[in-house]
């Protein structure tokens, strides 16, 4: 098995409950910005690099299957979507591909849909062209917004600020905005499962947390589980602003919050059993 991605926090978790099993026999994991922090036995570390062909040379021969969690998620380069989470995608499959693997998992997102920006359009892109190669077994895996993994972004940037200063963003103002929180821990559960059971065909799991909170009521609660103040927050304006140029995130992450989701916790086909912070 590939597995790329496995340093970040979610890639990590991840491969930890798939490590579980005992059909894992060796893992290959790519090196990306830091250093894995799951000491295993079977674990075998190599540098990759997604964005040139001659980076995907170091590819084994013996890999039956690719875990493909590595992807640019946050930037203010539009192009660094579309070199790594497109083209980076296509070439490592095509180079796995050309090496025998004969199955692939894709980790994408609920937010690969027309109009959600860079990161959900570049993903959406590489959907399709996985979709046109000749797999025994193609497993696409879209996850809502995951939290508690100790991340830096989106919701578990949320939890650090109400955390650290005692103060809540509470996003008003836009009736699209909809979050359903997949914790951590069920989404490594709900993704390591059809992973270990590839059918062999196409297949797209949609994993969402339990529920569907809109801005508001995320924000509230988080002010009543934190016991924090809350600062409301006018998307329309700060979407202006970030439009404008001002750094209050990235570009792409107006369009990312407010476009259309390929599912919600209500439509979702995987659904995580932790409600967010509820009592």
């Amino acid at each position: 098995m590939l597995f790329t991605g496995a340093s970040s926090p979610i890639g990590s978790r991840v491969l930890e409950e798939m490590l579980k099993a005992s059909s894992c026999a060796e893992v290959w994991c790519a090196r990306h910005k830091h250093e894995m922090q799951t000491p295993d036995p079977r674990l075998r570390v190599i540098e990759l690099d997604l964005t040139s062909d001659r980076g995907l040379q170091t590819i084994p021969q013996s890999i039956d299957v690719v875990v493909h969690f590595a992807g640019v998620t946050h930037s203010r380069d539009a192009e660094q979507y579309w070199n790594v989470n497109y083209r980076g995608t296509v070439r490592l499959a095509e180079a796995a591909r050309a090496k025998g693997c004969r199955r692939f998992v894709y980790v994408s997102t609920r937010c690969a849909t027309a109009g959600a920006g860079a990161y959900g359009e570049s993903k959406l892109a590489a959907e399709n062209e996985l979709k046109k190669l000749d797999w025994e077994s193609l497993l696409i895996i879209r996850p809502s917004e995951i939290y508690g993994a100790g991340g830096t972004e989106g919701i578990d940037r949320l939890i650090s600020i109400s955390q650290r200063w005692h103060l809540t963003p509470v996003l008003v103002g836009s009736s699209k905005i909809e979050f359903a929180p997949l914790h951590i821990d069920d989404f490594a559960r709900l993704a390591s499962e059809p992973i270990a059971k590839a059918k062999n065909d196409q297949v797209i799991v949609e994993v969402c947390g339990p529920e569907d909170l809109s801005g508001p009521a995320l924000g509230w609660r988080l002010v009543k589980h934190f016991r924090t103040f809350p600062i409301p927050v006018w998307w329309p304006l700060v979407a202006l602003l970030v439009r404008a140029g001002l750094n209050l995130g990235v570009p792409d992450q107006v369009q990312r919050l407010t476009c259309i989701k390929t599912a919600t916790a209500k439509r979702a086909n995987a659904i995580g059993e932790t409600r967010f912070f509820c009592s």
